[in-house]
């Protein structure tokens, strides 16, 4: 029997890059960018999916920056909507199970304090949340054999071969490097998650029963404390981190931003969750960092 198909959408970005470089000798993995597979084009997609008849999509392709969403609504309905129901009709059609990367940020407008749970309504405040909910909403009435994974915040370093995203571990090393101060929440709080403990749980999750978890790192500590605790395991001393992360005590200051998950549906299942500051230990580990 041969391998299973992985079709991978989006494939360039930082997920999907890291999944196919780390999977490519386990699975027969197609991965497709955005030049080479048009998914807001149902009958293109449609046409090339069937023809490579995957087994697996894991479908990560997204207007992820909150601006770009901002500034463009109807673009980000039709990428981070419309094409994802796409992708679920043509699954459906193929008879591919489909994982679908969401977000924390569903919750960006709830007024209770986190974690919240799967059974939590969500209620996003921004068009980048309020797609991602409205494309989970979607897909599940076309496709049965659907995960959704709503993500906390993901990190990783630049590596060869794949693309970084816009992260506080990165956003906290380019500071020291170019020893330029940068300002960051005090009331803020979410999970801080290295991308490897997601893509290292990968097959885990392929085996899970369909429907929707979250993942991603509990932590305790303010965005602001994280990197302070980034700094201090790089070795910085307690002078030269006051001289770099400015606490920001303004921002969010009338109602905390509290985008934490509760991870209890997925742990359940055998799937360990580790915390921000052990995954932030861990990937210091794997890269050699220390300063």
């Amino acid at each position: 029997m041969g391998k299973e198909k992985l079709l991978l959408i989006g494939a360039n970005g930082f997920i999907s890059s890291r999944i196919n470089k780390e999977y490519k000798t386990k699975f027969d993995i197609y991965p497709l960018t955005r030049k080479e597979l048009d998914i807001t084009n149902f009958k293109k997609a449609e046409e090339i999916i069937k023809e490579i008849k995957p087994d697996i999509i894991v479908h990560s392709a997204a207007i992820s920056s909150t601006n770009a969403c901002e500034n463009n609504i109807e673009l980000a309905y039709k990428v981070n909507v419309e094409a994802s129901v796409n992708i679920a009709k043509i699954a459906n059609e193929t008879g591919a199970k489909v994982l679908f990367f969401s977000s924390e940020q569903v919750f960006n407008g709830n007024t209770n304090e986190g974690p919240y749970s799967e059974e939590d309504k969500a209620l996003p405040n921004t068009v980048y949340g309020e797609t991602k909910l409205k494309a989970e909403e979607l897909m599940v009435k076309e496709l049965n054999e659907l995960w959704i994974l709503r993500l906390s915040w993901m990190f990783g370093l630049p590596e060869r071969m794949t693309s970084n995203n816009p992260n506080l571990f990165w956003k906290v090393i380019n500071a020291l490097i170019l020893d330029k101060p940068i300002s960051v929440a005090a009331n803020e709080y979410r999970g801080i998650t290295y991308v490897y403990d997601l893509i290292n749980n990968l097959e885990r999750i392929f085996n899970l029963p369909y429907g929707i978890y979250h993942f991603g790192s509990t932590n305790e500590k303010s965005t602001y404390e994280t990197a302070v605790f980034m700094l201090k395991e790089m070795g910085i001393s307690d002078k030269r981190i006051e001289k770099i992360i400015i606490k920001d005590e303004e921002k969010y200051k009338d109602k905390i931003r509290d985008l934490r998950l509760s991870y209890n549906k997925i742990k359940s299942f055998g799937i360990n969750i580790n915390t921000s500051q052990d995954s932030i230990k861990r990937a210091m580990r794997e890269f050699n960092f220390k300063i």
